[in-house]
């Protein structure tokens, strides 16, 4: 099948005009302009008219099963009390209620153009169940938690045991220990070596806020103190900044998320640039919280890989507001906060940037020749316009979307159709 489009948005460097693409089951295929991607002997052609084709996106962090909770919680007086209010409503969550959660935030982002996501499964074995009811790529990042040594064995027995169950259903499956403050050292240590030992990736949410800055940098302040009434141990604390210690822990595997870092020490983008680390921003949550500005200027100088995701619904939007897990917005909200940097960097960091962080750069994040078919429809209202500008100001669906081949949405009066 040949898809014609105004503008095809292949990658950061690449935007052919009057563009033709060709769909080779779940691969792309030629790829240039109309006149010289021609159908073959009956092949069928599909003109979109004034729309753009772009790489689906890939986003980089998710709880899907917290999609339930928008608007259920808010920011609190600290990080510390949103922590609070995050642990007392899980109580009350029945397993449907995750799982329908699960459903509806990959329906989410299904429809606003998304066909991977780095999604972190705090459930056991919720995955596995949830896979054949989407046509979303999930590729799942086991949760865990320990912060008593004790702990450590049976992390890991759910790390090999998730593993094992996870990657026959994924293009990519992970681990993600959960944060610095609950996981020993050893733990990370431990997670760290065995997913090098089988070439998976990690994922750890760290230096997400004061609160956690103040626990390792000076063994202070209210998560410090509401993680020693839970019996962590504090003698890790106090010592460094939250990177530096996941960093001495040995924590940093050969393929890392970093997820948020929103507090960096002087020396951290160091590490965070280190080949193989990532740098996932979740900029809406980031808002929502009102942290400091993230240091997107510092980090990318640095040379780290920066990319986008969405976070959970826990942390987005407020009583009575209406909010969806949608890469449009978490792209817009970006240029808000960082209105210098150019529209394509932007769509590069939710696109190839999260390609890369799942070490999926040759199959996804481009529109290039021999990569999966995932791609996005949508219109181009004005012809002349500025192609990325075009994409960051979508509202609303996409036109179209195509994972490994196949039309999964098409929206109401969608020219795709």
């Amino acid at each position: 099948m040949i898809l014609r489009a105004r503008a095809i948005w292949a990658r950061k460097e690449r935007i052919i005009r009057d563009g033709a693409l060709q769909v080779c089951g779940d691969k792309i295929g030629q790829i240039g302009h109309r006149d010289d991607v021609l159908p073959g002997v009956g092949e069928s052609l599909v003109d979109l008219g004034e729309s753009i084709i772009f790489p689906a996106f890939v986003n980089a962090h998710c709880h899907l099963d917290f999609t339930g909770l928008a608007g259920e919680l808010s920011p609190g007086e600290s990080f510390a009390d949103w922590v609070k209010q995050i642990v007392e409503i899980k109580r009350s969550l029945t397993l449907e209620d995750h799982e329908s959660a699960w459903l509806n935030g990959a329906e989410m982002l299904v429809r606003t153009g998304c066909a991977t996501v780095a999604n972190i499964e705090s459930v056991p074995e919720l995955f596995v169940r949830m896979a054949a009811q989407t046509p979303l790529q999930v590729c799942p990042f086991t949760e865990l938690i320990g912060f008593h040594e004790n702990d450590e064995e049976s992390a890991l027995d759910l790390a090999k045991r998730e593993l094992t169950n996870n990657k026959p259903f994924s293009l990519v499956a992970g681990l993600s220990p959960h944060a610095p403050y609950t996981t020993t050292p050893g733990l990370l240590s431990e997670v760290a070596g065995f997913a090098d030992e089988h070439d998976v990736p990690v994922a750890i949410h760290v230096a997400e806020s004061e609160d956690e800055w103040r626990m390792f940098t000076s063994g202070e302040g209210a998560l410090s103190e509401n993680m020693k009434a839970l019996g962590r141990h504090p003698g890790d604390c106090g010592q460094s900044t939250p990177v530096e210690h996941v960093s001495r822990s040995r924590g940093l595997a050969k393929r890392t998320l970093v997820i948020h870092a929103n507090y960096l020490g002087a020396e951290d983008s160091i590490f965070l640039a280190k080949p193989g680390t990532s740098v996932v921003h979740c900029p809406r949550s980031h808002a929502w919280f009102g942290y400091e500005p993230f240091e997107y200027e510092r980090l990318a100088k640095a040379g780290a890989n920066i990319c986008l995701g969405t976070d959970s619904l826990a942390s987005a939007g407020g009583a009575g507001s209406v909010v969806e897990l949608n890469m449009f917005d978490e792209m817009r909200t970006f240029r808000r906060q960082h209105p210098k940097v150019p529209a394509a960097d932007i769509i590069e960091m939710a696109t190839m940037n999260g390609a890369i962080a799942l070490g999926l750069q040759n199959v996804l994040g481009q529109l290039e020749g021999g990569s999966l078919a995932n791609l996005g429809v949508i219109p181009l209202p004005n012809p002349l316009a500025d192609v990325s500008e075009a994409i960051l100001d979508h509202p609303g669906p996409v036109g179209s979307l195509l994972i490994a081949g196949k039309r999964v949405f098409s929206g109401r009066n969608s020219i795709a159709n």
